[in-house]
């Protein structure tokens, strides 16, 4: 009965992700996704150094702004000589 139960729901859910985590039936992203942040980042601050301050997506859309997309990334960075970079040009734009 769930009211014998030393778990709470969110306990009893915690502890199957941790179980499905540990037997490798469930993972983290990988650090990939940290890999493609900074190079979309850093394509972002080329075109800023050269002026380029807006972008257009290939799938049509509205314009977006290029400090804009980098203020979006850098919480997503492992690379911290990269984010420094980005925000010292950020503060000078």
């Amino acid at each position: 009965m769930v009211s014998r139960s030393p778990y709470t729901i969110t306990g009893a859910f915690e502890k199957f992700m941790s179980s499905c985590v540990e037997d490798g039936v469930l993972s983290f992203p990988s650090s990939a996704a940290a890999g493609d942040v900074e190079a979309e980042a850093r394509v972002m601050l080329a075109w800023l150094e050269k002026g380029r301050h807006w972008y257009s997506p290939e799938s049509g859309e509205d314009e977006f702004s290029v400090e804009g997309r980098l203020l979006q990334l850098l919480p997503r960075m492992r690379d911290q000589a990269l984010k420094d970079t980005i925000e010292e040009s950020l503060k000078a734009a």
